[in-house]
C-alpha cells in the first residue's frame, strides 16, 4: 500500500447463519416427497398414515422454531456513525472489493445477522398448510372418523399458527439493517469468514474508535485472527451457537452483489406470492363451510368426480328452484290477485315485480350460496395445486440464494432422514402382516383382546345412547 493510500476500506457484507442440518435441501425434498406419497396413497389406510405422519412431525419441529424466532427476536443495538477515508467511484479497488463504498466519508453501523433458518421454516410451515388443509377438505379415507377430524383441525391450527409467525420473522428479516466489513486495501478478504468467538476488548467506547484503532495498530488488529473487522460477528440469534455465524463477501455476478436489486425483487414476487396463498386459504374456507356446516346444498358432493357427473342435475335443480320461485311470485303478485282482465296492459313495474318479491328472492340467495359453494369448490380444486406448486419454487429460489447447502447429500445428516423413513415403512409393512406371521397361540390371544375391545365399545355405545335419550 502506497503511504498516500486509504489506511483501511469499508464495504457491505452479509452477516448470516447457514439454514440448520435439519432444513438442508435433502430433507425438504423428502418432505415435499411424503407430501405427495400422502396424498397419493390416501385410500391404502397404513401406508399413508406412515407418509402423512412423518410429514406432520417435520413441519411441527418447523412450526415450533417459527414459534421461538418470533418470540425471541435479535436484540440490536442503536446505529452509530463510523469515519471511513474518501475513496472515489473509479477507484481500482472495485476488482478485489466489489462492495466497496466509495464517494462517502461515513457508514452507519448496527451489527446484526441474518438467520437463513426463517426461509427454510417459512417454506415447510406453509407448504405443509397448503396440503393439509386441502386433505381435510377433500379426503373422505382421511377424515371419515370424528378423531381424525379432531387431529386434523390441531394440525391444521398448528400450521396455521406456524405460517403466520413464519412470515413475521421473513418480515423481520427484510428489515435487517446493512453490514460491512473493514479491510485492508492491500488484503482481500476470504469469501467466507466464520465467528470464533468475539473478545470484548476489541470493542472501546465507540464503534468508530474501534475499527481506527484496530488498524492503526498492527498488533491489535493481529489479534482479530481474521483479515477484516467484522462487527456483525459479536451479533447472536436464539438457538444458534455464535462461533457458526459467518460473514460473506458478495462477488460482482450474484445476486448479493446489489443486495437491494436482491431484496427489491424478492419483495416484488413476495405479494403475488402471499396473495394466492390468501386466496387459496379463503377458497378452502369454502370447501369447510360446506363441508361441516349445517346448510343443506344441493351440490351432492364435494368430490370434484361425482360434481361432474351430476353437472346437468345440479343446473337443473338450480333453474328448476328459480323457476318454481318465479310462478309463486306471479300468482301472489297484485295484478292477478285484483283480476285484471286480459285487455288491460300490465306496467314494465307490473312484469318486474315477481323478481323482487320475497319468495324469489329468498330461492335466488338459495341458488346464489349453492354456486358459490360450487365454485369455491372447483376453484379450490384447481387453485390449491397450483398455489403449492408455485409456493415451493418460488421459497426453494429464495433459498437458493441465500447461498449452498451447509452439507452435501453424501454426509449422513442429510441421508439419514430418508433412511429412517425406509426403516419405518419396514416395520409398517411387517406390522400388516402379524396376522400371517403370527402363531395359534397369539391368535387366540388377539381374538381375545377383540372381545374384550368389542365388548367395552358396546358398553359405551349404551351409554352415550341412554345419555342422548335422556330427558
Amino acid at each position: 500500500m502506497s503511504s498516500s493510500g486509504p489506511l483501511f476500506v469499508a464495504q457491505e457484507a452479509l452477516c448470516l447463519y447457514e439454514i440448520s442440518t435439519i432444513y438442508n435441501s435433502c430433507p425438504r425434498y423428502l418432505f415435499y416427497a411424503l407430501l405427495i406419497a400422502s396424498c397419493v396413497t390416501r385410500w391404502t389406510g397404513w401406508l399413508a398414515d406412515v407418509f402423512l405422519g412423518a410429514a406432520a412431525t417435520y413441519a411441527g419441529t418447523a412450526a415450533i422454531e417459527a414459534f421461538i424466532l418470533v418470540a425471541s427476536p435479535q436484540s440490536k443495538p442503536e446505529p452509530a456513525p463510523v469515519t471511513i477515508p474518501f475513496i472515489s467511484y473509479n477507484t481500482t479497488l472495485l476488482n478485489d472489493f466489489p462492495q466497496l463504498i466509495t464517494e462517502t466519508t461515513q457508514v452507519m453501523i448496527q451489527p446484526a445477522s441474518l438467520e437463513m433458518d426463517g426461509d427454510a421454516v417459512l417454506a415447510i410451515v406453509v407448504t405443509g398448510y397448503l396440503v393439509f388443509l386441502p386433505l381435510q377438505c377433500w379426503s373422505r379415507i382421511l377424515t371419515h372418523q370424528r378423531a381424525r377430524n379432531v387431529l386434523f383441525y390441531l394440525w391444521n391450527l398448528l400450521m396455521l399458527a406456524g405460517s403466520i409467525c413464519a412470515l413475521v420473522n421473513a418480515t423481520r428479516k427484510s428489515n435487517t439493517p446493512t453490514q460491512y466489513m473493514f479491510c485492508y486495501p492491500g488484503l482481500p478478504p476470504y469469501d467466507q469468514t466464520y465467528s470464533d468467538g468475539w473478545q470484548s476488548s476489541w470493542r472501546t467506547s465507540t464503534w468508530n474508535e474501534s475499527v481506527w484503532e484496530t488498524f492503526s495498530n498492527i498488533t491489535r488488529w493481529n489479534l482479530l485472527g481474521d483479515i477484516c473487522f467484522n462487527p456483525c460477528l459479536n451479533s447472536t440469534q436464539a438457538l444458534r451457537q455464535s462461533t457458526s455465524l459467518e460473514s460473506w463477501v458478495a462477488s460482482k455476478d450474484s445476486e448479493l452483489a446489489n443486495p437491494n436489486k436482491f431484496w427489491n425483487k424478492l419483495v416484488y414476487s413476495r405479494r403475488y406470492i402471499y396473495s394466492l396463498i390468501v386466496l387459496c386459504l379463503v377458497l378452502n374456507l369454502v370447501h369447510l363451510t360446506f363441508k361441516f356446516l349445517p346448510y343443506r346444498s344441493r351440490i351432492p358432493s364435494a368430490r370434484i368426480v361425482v360434481i361432474w357427473k351430476e353437472r346437468k342435475n345440479i343446473w337443473n335443480s338450480f333453474k328448476e328452484e328459480l323457476k318454481n320461485a318465479r310462478s309463486k311470485a306471479e300468482e301472489q303478485s297484485e295484478y292477478k290477485e285484483a283480476g285484471l282482465s286480459s285487455h288491460v296492459k300490465i306496467s314494465l313495474w307490473g312484469r318486474l315485480r315477481p323478481f323482487f318479491s320475497l319468495i324469489f328472492l329468498k330461492a335466488s340467495m338459495r341458488v346464489s350460496a349453492d354456486f358459490a359453494i360450487l365454485f369455491g369448490l372447483v376453484f379450490s380444486m384447481i387453485i390449491s395445486p397450483f398455489t403449492i406448486i408455485a409456493f415451493v419454487a418460488w421459497a426453494e429460489w429464495t433459498i437458493y440464494n441465500d447461498g449452498p447447502a451447509q452439507e452435501s447429500p453424501r454426509q449422513v445428516g442429510q441421508w439419514s432422514y430418508l433412511v429412517s423413513i425406509g426403516l419405518l415403512l419396514i416395520s409398517a409393512a411387517i406390522l400388516t402382516l402379524k396376522y400371517r406371521l403370527a402363531t395359534i397361540s397369539e391368535l387366540d390371544e388377539e381374538i381375545g383382546n377383540l372381545r374384550d375391545g368389542l365388548e367395552r365399545l358396546e358398553q359405551r355405545k349404551e351409554e352415550r345412547l341412554r345419555s342422548e335419550t335422556a330427558p
